[in-house]
């Protein structure tokens, strides 16, 4: 049968990223027979071969995520080591004996024997300069706490507990600089782990060999350095259990930036060395380990279902995988990876991680919108397709992202922005304008910060006039749609953040999608502004409530009662079925204008149009794949988690619909997605319904399941 078509068949071996926050770094585990490990700086997941387990007799069965079992890297360095035989044999546990359990902060896996459990933070960063020196330092040091546990209680003989990876480069022994104080293993590439020596020496031995065979052949295991494979073997007499508290850590104490600005990691100002790293981090693993414990409970006790529970904890683990905290010249500076795609602070990823970050991180969201005006803006001119040689006043607009592989751009340009390029790769000047001003209107309702909007208010103004000219130069003709692309562009136009798709999401000129959020922001200009509470601007304030005013009947006189729902795109003559119409929506509930949301309010009108539209549109030939999962574009098999999962909150919250037992049908698809055909690519956001997936690939994005808790 076909993977897809397969929804009530959840497989545990999905890959789960396992990171601190703002270090660039992870690790990654837990798809079957792909190995996975340390990421620091690297865009892809590693395929470190990991052996946790235990050893019993002359059998060392592990957790399944080596690839080989009779692999011997000795046979690099002695050609008569393929003629030896081991006594050893290197097993995996079988699947079915193997259970885990994915929680908000914790992940754990139990088999005969052995439990590992893995946890990571939820929280956000206090705001530098403002919280004390002691909140920082915990909240972003680079390591998470790890828990081994072997159980020997029915054994007759002495067992031994395994951690080991392959692939690790030039690695040494944390004793070699703190003998005193710590054991565990450090790599060339900055990475590694430790424990308390004072709790484990005796204990715990920390080796280095070929492989888990080989090193158990030895009479005396011990770190030979030479080898790939480094970890710690743990000693458990018959009838004891033992568990190992350790933590992963990352270091590196240069510059890790180029381009435009030179930035080191702002975890260096606390931290001198990654043995400083380890000994703080072991010293408060209890304190770790109850605040993910408290988080879990959290999403426990929440009334999400099983499958949103699992989508929400996935999407935060992939989160912070990709979050950077620089110390740029003195300030903090906030920086969230797209992904394996690495581009830097994208801002239509931005907006989406805009849910979570108001909530746990907002110094970080205000962080992003101010380098954004003062590094990653523009003011340019705009043409009309219909002539492009005639250009006119545009306004101000902001980049797609502010660089890519830790490189940042010239200021005022992307790395991914592409003057004459057709379709994906062509500039979204428009998209992330609004794209400013609802994140500014979200991080101002969220936080009340005055005196950021009394700095920002001519910024906020500028983009009023922005939208209004993208709209039509001549205020006769405007109806709150775009209909001039920025001349950036050259020959192409302007496209949306859904660039994989096809013109009925990735087209910016008279975008349905994009027309709601257009709405949405001259609502958060009319807020920001009122709140600015000065005479000088009431007039744009008017302005920008009298264009949403224009913006919403435009878009409802686009409904087309045969259809049964309003076109893509408001050009008259397209067809397109797709449920991002409502993703806007969003917005005004997150800046506190519920009353524009309202059936029988101002807006009434345009909220139980919209709600047809959602009905209209949500159907098994358009909108929805044969199991049950959410279809963004009816003309497309490319459908996004992120935004599934922000239009689903919409669909329920806002528009009030009930979807009765189907609901958890849908979520279930959705689960199935990432942990059957998807399993190898955590938080992967693009679904290509019905094809297979590579692996390697993460993502941030779809942290936007957070609003499902909020």
């Amino acid at each position: 049968m076909n993977r897809w078509q397969e929804t009530e068949f959840h497989d545990q071996f999905y890959m789960t990223m396992h990171s601190p926050r703002g270090a660039n770094a992870s690790f990654a585990l837990g798809a079957k027979d792909d190995g996975g490990g340390f990421l620091h700086d690297t865009a892809t997941i590693p395929e470190q071969e990991i052996f946790i387990g235990v050893k019993k007799g002359n059998k060392i069965t592990c957790l399944p995520f080596f690839k080989q079992a009779d692999s011997n890297g000795e046979e690099l360095y002695d050609q008569g080591a393929e003629a030896k035989k081991y006594e050893n044999l290197l097993l995996k546990y079988d699947p079915s004996v193997v259970s885990r359990k994915l929680g908000f902060a914790t992940d754990s896996w139990t088999a005969p024997g052995m439990k590992l459990e893995i946890a990571t933070p939820v929280d956000g960063v206090p705001e530098p300069g403002k919280a004390t020196a002691a909140e920082i330092k915990k909240a972003i040091v680079p390591a998470i706490p790890v828990k081994l546990t072997i159980d020997n209680r029915d054994g007759s003989e002495t067992a031994h507990g395994i951690f080991g990876l392959k692939d690790l480069r030039g690695f040494y022994s944390a004793a070699d600089r703190s003998p005193s104080e710590l054991l565990g293993i450090i790599t060339a590439d900055g990475y590694g782990f430790a424990m308390d020596a004072a709790k484990y020496e005796g204990k715990v031995t920390m080796v280095g060999d070929f492989g888990p065979k080989e090193l158990f052949s030895r009479v005396r295991p011990e770190l030979y350095r030479l080898a790939p494979m480094g970890g710690f073997i743990v000693e458990v007499p018959p009838g004891e259990t033992v568990t190992v508290d350790f933590v992963l850590g990352w270091y590196d104490d240069g510059f890790v930036t180029r381009g435009e600005r030179t930035c080191k990691n702002y975890y260096t100002n606390y931290f001198s060395s990654i043995n400083e790293v380890f000994q703080y981090a072991v010293g408060i693993t209890d304190e770790l380990w109850a605040e993910a414990r408290n988080h879990d409970r959290r999403l426990e006790e929440s009334d999400l279902n099983e499958e949103q529970q699992f989508l929400l904890a996935q999407a935060m683990h992939c989160y912070y995988a990709s979050t950077m905290l620089f110390d740029d010249g003195g300030r903090a500076r906030w920086v969230v990876n797209e992904g394996t795609y690495m581009m830097m602070n994208t801002f239509d990823l931005s907006v989406d991680h805009l849910f979570y970050e108001t909530k746990y991180n907002p110094w970080a969201v205000k962080n992003q919108l101010d380098t954004y005006v003062d590094e990653y803006s523009y003011y340019d001119t705009v043409h009309s397709m219909d002539d492009p040689s005639i250009s006119y006043p545009g306004g101000i607009a902001f980049t797609h992202d502010q660089g890519v592989f830790n490189t940042f751009s010239p200021a005022g340009y992307s790395a991914y922005e592409l003057t004459n390029k057709d379709g994906c790769l062509s500039y979204m000047s428009h998209e992330e304008l609004t794209n400013w001003i609802l994140s500014a209107a979200v991080y101002f309702h969220a936080f009340g910060d005055k005196e950021w909007l009394e700095r920002r208010k001519g910024v906020i103004a500028d983009c009023l006039y922005s939208l209004l000219n993208r709209d039509h130069p001549d205020p006769s003709q405007r109806d709150g749609i775009m209909d001039f692309d920025s001349d950036r562009c050259g020959v192409s136009a302007e496209i949306t953040t859904y660039d994989s798709l096809d013109a009925s999401l990735g087209q910016s000129r008279r975008n349905l999608y994009l027309a709601v959020k257009c709405w949405a922001s001259y609502l958060a200009i009319e807020r920001l502004l009122t709140s600015v509470d000065q005479p000088i601007y009431a007039a744009a304030v008017r302005e920008a409530k009298e264009a949403a005013m224009i913006c919403a009947k435009t878009i409802v006189s686009y409904y087309d009662e045969q259809l049964g729902y309003i076109p893509a795109l408001l050009d008259g003559k397209d067809r397109s079925a797709i449920i991002p119409a409502i993703e806007g929506l969003v917005y005004p509930d997150q800046f506190g204008m519920s009353e524009a949301l309202a059936y029988e309010g101002e807006y009434g009108f345009f909220i139980h149009t919209l709600k047809k539209h959602f009905t209209g549109v949500f159907k098994p030939e358009l909108c929805q794949f044969s199991d049950n999962g959410w279809r963004l574009s009816a003309t497309s098999i490319n459908s996004w988690m992120s935004k599934i999962f922000v239009c689903q909150y919409v669909a329920r919250n806002i528009l009030g619909i009930d979807f009765g037992d189907d609901q958890i049908v849908h979520d279930r698809a959705h689960a199935h997605w990432w942990k059957v055909p998807c399993h190898k690519c955590p938080g992967i956001d693009q679904i290509f319904w019905g094809y297979e997936f590579g692996r390697g690939f993460h993502y941030p994005r779809a942290i936007t399941a957070i609003l499902w808790l909020n």
